[in-house]
């Protein structure tokens, strides 16, 4: 571990969400921010925050434990773009470590990003990694905001289909609110409505939340069929979109899989309805 990692006051030692991530157990880190754990904790001396934490944690060949866990601090709403005592943020931390599948899951969520400082990050990496580190950082930055604001229709279906967070804010305005007052073409605006809550549903399930999964299904309609286009499993692979089912089965989630098998099958609505009946009866005959 990197001496700035061990530099971290005790306080933020002792904390429950501190231990969760060292130990790479998302399950556990989604129990505290779900048992109200504070997500916005600081390092007093190094200024990190759980986000900074787990990148330097996190390795290349470990990284998978730690993607769930940026979408549930972000989902919880836990600031992605706070700088630590260098001023950097978690994403560029994450392009420091070379953590290409983190500085995704940064990027999906909404991270802001600085080309300026970003690019003389990557001068500094060594190894064929670079490159694709580059390549992805190209594909989804600068993100919505940018693509909007220069009526970038293509960007915005890149993004759409690769998972990114629409669900996301700026001075209070939200990106479809930003989209309409900046009167952005009818294809970009019907985008951003038609799959926003599809996208939450789909950071839901990387986070393993089956709480917000169920929630989701019940009251909004969501996309079950939806594939993440830009999907790779590794530095050299190829492109190989992956469903809902695949993701939460590559980051380790098998208590979601049910649900979302039923999901698929549309069967999900009316086991519920059962469920919820048996429910009602069990009070009955109680009472």
């Amino acid at each position: 571990m990197e001496d700035s990692y061990k530099k971290v006051d005790y306080d933020f030692v002792q904390t429950n969400m501190f231990q969760a991530i060292v130990a790479k157990d998302s399950k556990k880190l989604l129990s505290h921010i779900k048992n109200g754990e504070k997500i916005d904790a600081v390092c007093k001396r190094t200024k990190y925050t759980y986000l900074h934490l787990l990148t330097k944690v996190a390795l290349p060949i470990t990284e998978v434990h730690f993607v769930p866990m940026v979408y549930q601090l972000s989902n919880a709403g836990a600031d992605i773009d706070a700088t630590d005592h260098m001023g950097f943020n978690p994403l560029q931390l994450a392009i420091k470590g070379a953590l290409l599948d983190i500085m995704m899951a940064f990027l999906k969520c909404g991270a802001k990003t600085d080309p300026e400082k970003e690019h003389e990050i990557f001068s500094k990496l060594l190894g064929p990694c670079t490159f694709e580190l580059g390549s992805w950082y190209r594909k989804l930055s600068p993100g919505f905001w940018d693509a909007v604001d220069n009526d970038k229709a293509f960007k915005v279906n890149i993004l759409v289909k690769c998972w990114s967070r629409i669900n996301i804010y700026r001075n209070g305005v939200s990106l479809i609110e930003h989209a309409r007052k900046s009167n952005a073409c009818d294809k970009i605006i019907k985008m951003l409505v038609n799959n926003e809550t599809t996208i939450e549903f789909a950071h839901a399930t990387i986070a393993g939340d089956e709480d917000r999964m169920r929630f989701l299904l019940l009251h909004h309609h969501v996309d079950i069929h939806t594939r993440d286009m830009l999907n790779r499993d590794g530095f050299f692979d190829p492109y190989t979109p992956i469903t809902l089912y695949q993701a939460a089965t590559k980051y380790g989630h098998t208590h979601v899989l049910p649900m979302l098998a039923s999901a698929e099958n549309g069967t999900f609505h009316s086991s519920h309805r059962r469920t919820t009946q048996n429910a009602k009866s069990a009070v009955c005959v109680i009472s």
